[in-house]
């Protein structure tokens, strides 16, 4: 199984741009306000620096994914125990990928429709899709869908300008300072961090190397562009105090389109193509933890035998997560960015860099 540059980086721009453009602003608004998008050039640069680490990390090891070469680095016993906390974070990003999908889908559209067809449909395509194309299909989905993405986006933020008011962005650092908007800054960072897949996709491209490191960093740079310019027209349209209540407030400024009496309802759009990002984002989690765990097991040829098990053991806890209906603050603040962010994004892939350069070094 072989994707090209083009492909991964694609894969990245709809991984980093999809859940975060609609989840992230809400919880950054509220700390940063109109400051909130000094978070994102904050959560940007964090970003790429994650992405550096886990590349640079990777290209040491091309030909091998997460689970082999921190065997590599650490031997047996230490190299499968630190890859643990990566397939939990993957079960747990999977689980809540479901919930904002259906969240999102029920909001929107389907207001009476039970939550386990939501999340059963969804899981049925992805599983179906994962098991008969690979990463290929995958591949194949980013290239195709991800011009669309980036020309619907461009649309919307060209269609959205006479909305804009530019003193709502004013005044600028002086009702918040470093600490409201290095704490706005987190959730933004904790899911452009999420790159650190790249770790289990690394092998797969066609000539992993420099060129592939390159593409990765670009996607997480054009996709942090993006997110910058969504956050900065959320404020300039709704303003701090506004854009702070709303669950999805990018998707409410798109259904604020209206141009010469027929171009309006852009929020179809932004919907179809969110979908695709969920699927993209979604299938690349299920491919990398079905993987990856039968790599875990040492039987890494009967990886389509544990997407039986993935997509089971990510269905309950996707509806687990659904009928508890915890506080959107705990599952992204006391979970996610108290321990994914520093421990599997930052602490992990940084350790195995130092150990992989000492132990180079060496030889």
């Amino acid at each position: 199984m072989k994707i090209s540059n083009r492909q991964l980086f694609w894969m990245i721009m709809m991984l980093e741009i999809g859940i975060n453009l609609l989840v992230s602003m809400t919880a950054t608004i509220r700390y940063a306000r109109q400051d909130a998008w000094i978070s994102y050039l904050l959560a940007g640069a964090a970003g790429i620096v994650i992405t550096w680490i886990a590349a640079k990390l990777s290209s040491r090891y091309p030909r091998q994914t997460l689970m082999e070469f921190s065997v590599t680095i650490l031997g047996r016993w230490a190299g499968k125990l630190i890859v643990i906390p990566f397939i939990l974070q993957w079960f747990w990003a999977m689980s809540l990928i479901l919930r904002d999908e259906f969240l999102f889908i029920r909001l929107s559209v389907l207001y009476k429709t039970p939550d386990w067809v939501v999340i059963g449909t969804m899981i049925g395509i992805v599983f179906y899709t994962v098991h008969r194309g690979g990463i290929i299909a995958i591949g194949r989905v980013s290239e195709l869908w991800g011009p669309i993405l980036m020309l619907i986006l461009v649309l919307t933020f060209v269609l959205t300008v006479n909305n804009l008011n530019w003193p709502m962005l004013l005044p600028v650092y002086a009702d918040t300072g470093p600490a409201l908007i290095m704490e706005g800054a987190l959730a933004p960072v904790s899911l452009l961090g999420e790159s650190i897949l790249l770790m289990m996709l690394f092998p797969f491209a066609e000539n992993p190397g420099k060129a592939t490191r390159m593409v990765l960093l670009l996607g997480v740079a054009i996709s942090s562009i993006f997110l910058l310019l969504g956050i900065l027209w959320v404020i300039m349209t709704f303003g701090p105090a506004v854009g702070g209540r709303l669950q999805f407030p990018f998707f409410e400024m798109v259904k604020l389109v209206y141009l010469m009496e027929f171009i309006q309802n852009m929020d179809i759009f932004v919907m179809a193509v969110w979908l695709v990002c969920i699927f993209v984002k979604l299938s690349i989690c299920v491919f990398v933890t079905s993987y990856g765990l039968a790599q875990w097991a040492g039987k890494t040829r009967s990886w389509k035998k544990l997407l039986w098990i993935v997509a089971a053991l990510t269905f309950g806890l996707a509806m687990l997560v659904i009928r508890l209906n915890p506080p959107a603050g705990v599952l992204l603040k006391g979970v996610w960015i108290r321990y994914v962010l520093p421990v599997n994004m930052i602490a992990i892939p940084l350790f195995l860099l130092i150990v992989s350069s000492i132990r180079g070094s060496r030889q």
